[in-house]
Parts: structure tokens; C-alpha cells; sequence
């Protein structure tokens, strides 16, 4: 099918056949090409996939309570490929074309290491998952909930006053209508940074019975020593969310911590067993995923070697630097 071809029966019945032929095995490297070719032809594909997907996981379910006389989930008897794959179909059908009430969870969505993926949703928003990173869409009659699970993801929300937009993380929800913003996990918390229009944060981790109100270019972490908000200035927020564009920027910040930053992208990591380097402050620009050109720009700033251990790179300080 070409570009942007396709009506949305069509669209569902492929993604149904995808998401059935994944479930059954797993696919052959040539299978799994034309899976992704399919996917990237058309922004409406992945979302497609992903409701298939999410369907699938609840035919069994389905079929355990057909009748209404089962009470109990037991698990159902390994039927064959086609007959699944009716049950799939049909079901499919009465959810997209509006029949059924679609109020599960509407899908997980993850990346691996090094990966940015970029998805189209059904009402026209756009969500941009960082690196080993992962989503669970749950889009209802009035509200359209995304959870983050992992990492770090973008989104630009289309306009809907009627059905807001709420992402959920760690106890605290970002509730937004027609913006741009970015939600991260990491070990200290929850970072919310806003690139254009207005959040509120709310739930237990905001620290507040009222919404706080988040704008243009601030930011609001819920720490584990308690919320905070600043105020970013417009290079710092592109800097913040350069991995959308594939880079990483740095500008003044510890090596150790830009280190770990460029560990989420590649296999081969960097390691800086020295605490006073690690705290040394550090700028450039790479490529995510270039752990090689990270290390050699490093040790070049600061007098330093690369030594190549296993799938490690060891930046450390040249034998005849002078001690400090």
C-alpha cells in the first residue's frame, strides 16, 4: 500500500493480521521488515497496530467470559491461528467502527536503547519517546491518559477542551490542552519542562492540594526531597530536548552525569571512575548513540585517555597529567 493509502477498515484489518501473526510466533527476520516497512509508511499504521495489539491481549479474555456463565478467568485452550484471528477481526471491528465502548487500556508503546520513535495517536497528538522508554495509552470518552512507565517522552497535544490530556507518572499528573511538553523518570523523581502553552500538575507528588500551573519554558521536578519549579531560558529547553532532533548537547554540565546520558543510547558505555573528573564541567555536541566520539572529545578537554575494556570505554587521566 502507498503512503498515505488506505481507508481505515483496511488499516485495521492489517494491523489485526500483524498483530495476530505476532502473537502466534515469533516473526522471521523477513517478516519483521515488511512489519516495520508497514509501519513507517503511514502515521496511522502504528496506532493501528497498537490497539490490534492491545484487542489481542484481551480476546482471551473475551472468549473466558462469552455466554456470561464463567465468572472466573481460566486460561483458555490454544486454539488455531485462523480461528483466533476471526474472534480478533470481529471483535476489531464492532471496537473501531464505534459499536463497543473502547475503555481498556489502549496499548504500550516502548523503545530499546538508542531508540527515538516518533507516534501519531487518534486524535491527532503526537507523543516522542527517548531512549528505552515506555507508554500505556488509555484514551476514554473524557480524558485521554498516557502513563509513563520508563524514561522520558514529548508531547504535542492537540486541542480538545472537552476531553483533556493527562499524563500520569510516579504520582503526578500533567494535565494539558493543545501544548508542548516533556515528561521524564529518572532516580530523583519526576521532570516535567514545558516548550510551549500551560500545564498543571496535580496528584500526591505535586506536593499541593491545588494545581500548580506550569508555562513556557519552566520546569517542575517532584523530587524525592520535595517539588520544585524554575525558570529555563529558550536555549537551555532546546538543549534539554535535543534527542527529538537525534543529539545530545551539552553546556556546562558534569561529564559523569553527560556520560550517563549518552549511556542511554549505546551499547558501548562510558565509564569514569575518577570523582574529580566526573564532576568537571563539560560542552559539546553528538550524535546519540556516538559513545566513541563522547569519550574522545572528553579526553582530549581534559587531558585524559580512553582505554577500551570489554564493551566499556574507560575515560581516565593520561599517567604523566600533572595531580591537582
Amino acid at each position: 500500500m502507498s503512503a498515505g493509502s488506505g481507508n481505515g477498515a483496511d488499516i485495521d484489518a492489517q494491523a489485526s493480521a500483524w498483530a495476530v501473526r505476532s502473537a502466534e510466533r515469533s516473526l522471521d527476520s523477513l517478516e519483521q521488515q515488511q512489519l516495520d516497512a508497514w509501519l513507517e509508511r503511514d502515521s496511522r499504521h502504528l496506532g493501528a497496530y497498537v490497539r490490534a495489539q492491545a484487542l489481542w491481549l484481551d480476546i482471551d479474555r473475551i472468549a473466558a467470559l462469552d455466554g456470561g456463565t464463567q465468572r472466573e478467568y481460566a486460561p483458555p485452550v490454544r486454539q488455531r491461528p485462523w480461528r483466533r484471528y476471526a474472534m480478533a477481526a470481529s471483535v476489531a471491528l464492532a471496537v473501531f467502527g464505534g459499536a463497543v465502548s473502547y475503555n481498556h487500556l489502549a496499548g504500550r508503546i516502548s523503545t530499546e536503547r538508542g531508540e527515538v520513535r516518533r507516534i501519531a495517536l487518534d486524535d491527532g497528538s503526537v507523543v516522542t519517546l527517548n531512549g528505552n522508554s515506555a507508554i500505556q495509552v488509555r484514551y476514554k470518552d473524557d480524558v485521554r491518559q498516557i502513563i509513563l512507565r520508563r524514561g522520558e517522552a514529548s508531547f504535542e497535544v492537540a486541542h480538545n477542551k472537552q476531553r483533556p490530556f493527562v499524563v500520569s507518572a510516579e504520582g503526578l499528573d500533567v494535565r494539558a490542552v493543545g501544548t508542548e511538553f516533556v515528561v521524564g523518570l529518572d532516580k530523583d523523581g519526576v521532570e516535567v519542562t514545558v516548550e510551549e502553552g500551560v500545564v498543571a500538575v496535580g496528584g500526591a507528588a505535586s506536593g499541593s492540594a491545588q494545581p500548580r500551573y506550569i508555562r513556557r519554558n519552566e520546569q517542575f521536578v517532584a523530587a524525592q526531597t520535595g517539588p520544585r519549579k524554575a525558570v529555563l531560558d529558550a536555549a537551555d529547553v532546546e538543549r534539554r530536548i535535543a534527542w527529538r532532533k537525534g543529539l545530545l548537547v551539552f553546556d556546562g554540565q558534569q561529564l559523569g552525569a553527560a556520560a550517563e546520558e549518552v549511556n542511554r543510547y549505546s551499547d558501548v558505555r562510558v565509564v569514569i571512575d575518577d570523582p574529580t573528573l566526573a564532576r568537571a564541567e563539560f560542552m559539546g555536541v553528538f550524535k546519540l548513540g556516538d559513545a566513541h566520539a563522547f569519550a574522545g572529545a572528553a579526553a582530549e578537554a581534559f587531558n585524559g585517555e580512553v582505554i577500551r575494556r570489554g564493551d566499556e570505554l574507560v575515560l581516565v587521566r593520561q599517567q604523566n597529567s600533572p595531580s591537582h
